[in-house]
């Protein structure tokens, strides 16, 4: 049995596809202790829908954005609210199946009794992968859509920047939104942690149908400050 998981999504419109995604966790997640959506100055269709989930779960957690501030940062708005040591991260555009979070928390404990120190374990369906899960490096990171994610493991990687408390990289600009998982990857294995990549764990990705890759949107952002973090305006 896998251990209670807090369970971050962070969400900007794409509402099917949000809609889609929590009914999935919600039906194929027993050991979910907390969901924790970050609404990311969404449309108010939207917002209306995600804090109608809270009566669905009496201990979810909501957090709006007053101005849309990407992947990055709405992740670390709500990886800053979590109480569990392994934390998963979830795109709004993703479906999960049966024992999807299960498999993760395997591939991990297999991993960590192997004396390996796991920072993240991350979904990448593959039915016809003979291996269960592969331990990753530099150029061959685990791409971000779902990942189970070790808080202290990542709370290092902040640190290291001399940002602490900020967890995805708010600093450089193509960290904010389209590298921020092969960025976190690669401080993850500096900093001497495995980052792991299953092939058993069911999770559908319909990639880039909630942010997109607006680049044009994102050269605008204000940067975070390299000894604060998190940028304030």
């Amino acid at each position: 049995m896998a251990p209670t998981t807090d369970i971050v999504i962070p969400v900007h419109d794409a509402l099917e596809y949000t809609k889609q995604c929590v009914d999935s966790v919600f039906k194929h997640t027993p050991a979910m202790n907390r969901l924790i959506l970050v609404d990311d100055c969404s449309s108010v269709e939207t917002t209306a829908y995600l804090m109608g989930l809270l009566t669905r779960q009496r201990s979810a957690l909501y957090i709006r954005t007053g101005s849309q501030r990407w992947f990055s940062r709405a992740a670390n708005l709500g990886l800053r609210m979590v109480r569990t040591q392994r934390t998963m991260l979830l795109n709004s555009d993703c479906i999960v199946g049966e024992g999807w979070l299960e498999e993760l928390h395997y591939v991990w404990d297999e991993v960590e009794g192997q004396g390996r120190k796991v920072g993240l374990v991350g979904s990448v369906y593959a039915a016809n992968e003979g291996r269960r899960y592969v331990e990753t490096r530099e150029p061959n990171y685990v791409t971000g859509h779902a990942l189970l994610l070790n808080i202290p493991a990542m709370q290092h990687c902040s640190d290291a920047r001399g940002c602490s408390g900020w967890y995805f990289n708010e600093t450089e600009r193509r960290c904010i939104h389209i590298f921020s998982d092969n960025e976190i990857c690669y401080l993850l294995n500096k900093l001497g942690y495995a980052t792991i990549m299953s092939f058993k764990s069911g999770v559908g990705h319909l990639a880039g149908q909630s942010w997109g890759h607006d680049l044009g949107r994102i050269s605008q952002l204000q940067l975070g400050n390299p000894l604060t973090g998190e940028v304030t305006g």
